[in-house]
């Protein structure tokens, strides 16, 4: 697989992970019952630590039928859509991004073991929503779940702005994006609840995708800048 076309479906599956994204707020029903903060009733049920957290989010009835039937749409959105392409956008943004052999198979193992758990994380929230407030297990559980995955998402997104980095201006520029996204991230995952989580992956991962849009119809965006030339080596 070329750069540029590693590019281009980088790109491709970003587009389709955004809208996935921004079809959860579209899904009926999906509003909280109770106090959710400034995380929304999706984000705010997955880091729930109690039970009381999760009676407190889905309220009495009428509400709680409603929300979670959007919850479990959700679920479904998310395990079919939006994590297959959101790890293909990320995966496809190493193999692009260019770097030894070793270096992007240990970041295409971090994505992959972020989309598992994000996979287990879907498995236990509909085990909780199947019996509403769920169990101390399963909410513990869910923390692990829940952390390992969003950790692993902002180091790999740190760890693709490190290899763009060592590219040209226009890859260093996107690199510092991309990098404050992550670092972003990561800060609001160790200080939540607190939104700085999903706007740091909103500014980290916008950023690529944009990047990947340049680099797919653009030779101006390179990861790598072109090695200096080496002695002259006389003609046979």
């Amino acid at each position: 697989m070329t750069p540029r076309t590693a590019w281009r479906g980088c790109a491709a599956a970003g587009i389709v992970a955004f809208i996935c994204s921004a079809s959860f707020g579209r899904i009926p029903g999906m509003a909280a019952c109770g106090p959710a903060g400034d995380l929304g009733p999706i984000i705010a049920f997955e880091f729930a630590r109690t039970q009381a957290d999760i009676a407190a989010l889905f309220g009495s009835e009428p509400c709680t039928a409603t929300l979670v039937a959007a919850q479990k749409t959700g679920l479904l959105l998310d395990a079919l859509g939006f994590i297959p392409f959101y790890t293909a956008f990320l995966i496809l943004g190493v193999i692009a991004a260019g770097s030894r052999r070793r270096v992007q198979m240990a970041m295409i193992a971090i994505f992959m073991v972020a989309a598992v758990s994000d996979q287990i994380e879907g498995g236990i929230l509909y085990a909780i929503l199947r019996d509403p407030p769920g169990t101390p297990a399963l909410l513990g559980a869910l923390w692990w779940a829940v952390h390992v995955k969003f950790a692993l998402l902002a180091l790999g997104t740190i760890g693709i702005a490190e290899i763009l980095a060592r590219g040209r201006r226009l890859s260093r520029l996107f690199a510092g994006f991309i990098a404050m996204g992550g670092l972003l991230a990561l800060t609001g995952l160790m200080t939540m609840p607190s939104s700085w989580m999903m706007t740091g992956f909103l500014l980290g991962w916008v950023s690529l995708l944009i990047a990947a849009l340049i680099a797919s119809f653009s030779s101006l965006f390179a990861a790598h800048a072109a090695p200096p030339p080496g002695p002259a080596t006389p003609s046979a």
